[in-house]
């Protein structure tokens, strides 16, 4: 890949599982030419070795390599963000992120991510900051990567089940919250509700023809007619409310809003769309990073809202925390 990767600005791939397809070598040619890089990886140990191995790298070249910019970690990771801003200047911070919503299909290469594909520490399966091998002691406040033991009744809520997609998010986000430049301790609970389980296997069932089509790619109407929605509740010490942001959006989420959000990070990153949308006035901000660390996530989100591919919504906003 050396030989075209130092002509392009950013470079988007999706051809996962990368631990099984030879994806290092592309992460190596980026990170030493100092391109951008953006992919749709859910390998966690294949993304700790990237950052074992390239981090320091890209760093000294002025590349971005951005890990796992599909569904569901980059809306997990936005959406992350959105909600913890106003609690900016307070401490001791909690988010609780909910899958309420996943109808669509799952692709065949999702399966074969899921499957572990090469040897590595065993102990990396229970490290909740894996992605965070810097972390500091005071930082690492979880000790369960999903921050919860299942079935757990939380109030407010009610019944929360694990989410297919919540270790993959907690890890990438609690690398973005070391990553910051003031560093946020975030003690950080990922599932979903029973009833994403049941809206999902409604669409299935009203689809005749889908379900076969699970595992290799959805039929038009299951794209077409697919759909998510992410609740995300933050709060800190020392304010007596809570915020709740809720990040949604149309069609299928892999088919649909991966494909198009692993474009648009791409696209940012190249400068395309906003002059501002990668912060790359900023070169600290380089190595591998998180979508939340690579870019400058409120302009990005303002891209994704305007063309129509993902919702923010706020729920509940208290005062105390709204005023910070």
């Amino acid at each position: 890949p050396s030989t075209w990767v130092g002509r392009a600005k950013a470079v988007a791939t999706a051809a996962g599982p990368f631990s099984i397809h030879e994806g290092e070598n592309l992460v190596k040619a980026c990170a030493e030419a100092g391109v951008h890089y953006v992919d749709t990886s859910d390998e966690f140990y294949w993304q700790r070795w990237m950052i074992d191995r390239y981090h320091a790298t890209a760093q000294r070249s002025g590349a971005k390599i951005v890990l796992a910019s599909g569904f569901c970690v980059l809306a997990a990771d936005l959406g992350a963000h959105v909600a913890l801003a106003p609690f900016e200047g307070f401490a001791n911070f909690s988010l609780d992120a909910w899958l309420e919503g996943y109808s669509g299909g799952i692709s065949a290469g999702v399966i074969h991510t899921v499957k572990v594909n090469a040897s590595y520490p065993k102990e990396w399966d229970t490290d909740p900051y894996v992605l965070a091998p810097n972390a500091s002691v005071a930082l690492r406040v979880d000790t369960l990567v999903p921050g919860i033991k299942y079935p757990a009744e939380v109030p407010g809520e009610g019944l929360i089940v694990p989410s297919l997609f919540g270790a993959y998010d907690a890890r990438l986000a609690r690398r973005s919250f070391v990553l910051r430049d003031d560093p946020m301790a975030v003690h950080m609970r990922v599932g979903a509700t029973p009833k994403m389980y049941e809206k999902w296997a409604e669409l299935i069932i009203s689809h005749p023809g889908s379900w076969a089509s699970l595992t290799t790619c959805p039929t038009p109407e299951l794209i077409r007619d697919g759909s998510w929605s992410y609740k995300f509740n933050a709060s800190a010490s020392g304010v007596s409310t809570h915020l709740t942001a809720v990040l949604s959006g149309s069609g299928d989420p892999g088919y649909h809003f991966t494909s198009a959000g692993l474009a648009e990070v791409a696209l940012c990153l190249s400068g395309y769309t906003s002059a501002d949308c990668a912060n790359n006035h900023r070169p600290v901000d380089v190595g591998v990073l998180t979508p939340g660390r690579a870019l400058n996530v409120s302009v990005f989100i303002e891209r994704l809202e305007r063309i129509g591919l993902m919702k923010v919504e706020w729920v509940d906003a208290g005062a105390d925390a709204a005023a910070q």
